[in-house]
C-alpha cells in the first residue's frame, strides 16, 4: 500500500532535492518546490498547489455549529510535503506549494477569522490598500512567472492544479477566471469563501467545470451541493465537456467518502487505519485524474 507521509503530529521528511524559495512583488510569498527524484527525461509539467487554512473546527463555526475556534495550523507545514513529494516522483512533475497566508496560522486570527481570510481576494479590489491586501490573483500570476522563468515551464497549459479546503475556492475561482489549467483536483472543498467574496458558489463552479477538467474529493460533512449524484456543484462538474473521453479514471466529478470529516486527506490522523485508508484512496483516485490529464 501506498505511503502519503507522516501522521498529522509527526514531522514530514522532506526530500534533500526539494526546498523553499520566496517570491513575488515583495518578495514575501513563500514557495515550497518538490521536484522529481532525476530530471531525465527533461521535466515539462508542474502542478500549483493551493494551501488549507480551515480546519474542522472552523468548518463546524461557519456552519454555527460550534462558539469558537480550535487552535490549529494552516496547510503550509504539515503533511501536505509529503504528498507533494510523491507526487512529483509518481508523476515525474514540478509542485509547487503557495504560503498565500505569508506565514500567518489560524493561531493568529482566532477573534477576526473572516476578516484575516477577507484580505485574501481572489481579485484585487478598488480602493485596497496592497500593504493589507493579498489578491490570490497576484499570488498565481507570480507563481506562473516562476515555473516559467526558473523551472522551464512555459504557460499555464502545462500546469495542473491541486487545492484543499480553502485552496479549492481559490483553485476553482482560477480556473472560472480563466486560467488555463491543464487539470484541477479538490480536496474536502470550502467553496463557501465565494460568497464570502459576494460571488455564486454554483455559478463559479460552472464556468470552472466548463473550462477545466475538475475532480473533487468530498467529506461526509461537507456541504450538500458537492456530493453526488444530485449535488449541484457534482452535477456542474459531472456534466461538463471534458467528460467524454471514455475513461471512468479521468471523468470530471465528485468523490464522496461519507465516514471522513473536512481535511481529512492533507491532515487527519492517519495512524487511524480508515483515515489513512481513505486518505490514500483518495490520492490514488487523484493521481490517476492527474496523469490522465497531464
Amino acid at each position: 500500500m501506498r505511503s502519503w507521509g507522516s501522521p498529522l503530529d509527526t514531522p514530514t521528511t522532506k526530500s534533500e532535492i526539494n526546498g523553499y524559495v520566496t517570491i513575488g512583488d515583495q518578495n514575501d510569498l513563500e514557495l515550497y518546490v518538490a521536484k522529481p527524484k532525476n530530471v531525465e527525461p527533461s521535466v515539462e509539467k508542474a502542478i500549483l498547489v493551493f494551501p488549507d487554512v480551515c480546519d474542522d473546527a472552523v468548518t463546524k463555526l461557519l456552519t454555527g455549529t460550534l462558539p469558537s475556534l480550535a487552535l490549529d495550523r494552516y496547510g503550509f507545514s504539515h503533511r501536505l510535503f509529503a504528498i507533494c513529494d510523491k507526487l512529483a516522483a509518481d508523476l515525474h512533475c514540478y509542485v509547487v506549494v503557495m504560503d498565500n497566508f505569508r506565514g500567518e496560522t489560524m493561531d493568529d486570527h482566532q477573534n477576526d477569522f473572516f476578516e484575516w481570510t477577507g484580505r485574501h481576494p481572489y481579485i484585487p479590489r478598488e480602493g485596497t490598500v496592497e500593504t493589507k491586501i493579498h489578491p490570490v490573483q497576484k499570488d498565481v500570476e507570480a507563481c506562473l512567472d516562476y515555473l516559467s522563468t526558473e523551472l522551464g515551464i512555459v504557460g499555464p497549459s502545462n500546469i495542473a492544479s491541486i487545492g484543499f479546503c480553502w485552496g479549492v475556492w481559490a483553485m476553482t475561482k482560477a480556473c472560472a477566471t480563466g486560467v488555463p489549467f491543464r487539470c484541477a483536483v479538490g480536496f474536502h472543498p470550502s467553496l463557501r469563501f465565494e460568497e464570502m467574496f459576494g460571488g455564486n458558489i454554483l455559478e463559479m463552479a460552472k464556468m470552472a467545470a466548463k473550462n477545466v477538467p475538475l475532480f473533487y474529493c468530498v467529506s461526509g460533512n461537507d456541504a450538500e451541493y458537492l456530493k453526488p449524484p444530485n449535488g449541484d456543484v457534482s452535477v456542474a462538474l459531472s456534466s461538463s465537456e471534458h467528460g467524454d473521453s471514455g475513461d471512468e479514471k479521468a471523468r470530471p466529478r465528485c468523490v464522496e467518502f461519507p465516514e471522513m470529516v473536512h481535511g481529512w486527506v492533507s491532515r487527519g490522523d492517519t495512524s487511524v487505519s480508515n483515515v489513512k485508508d481513505y486518505a490514500e484512496k483518495a490520492l490514488s483516485l487523484a493521481s490517476d485524474f492527474l496523469r490522465h490529464w497531464m
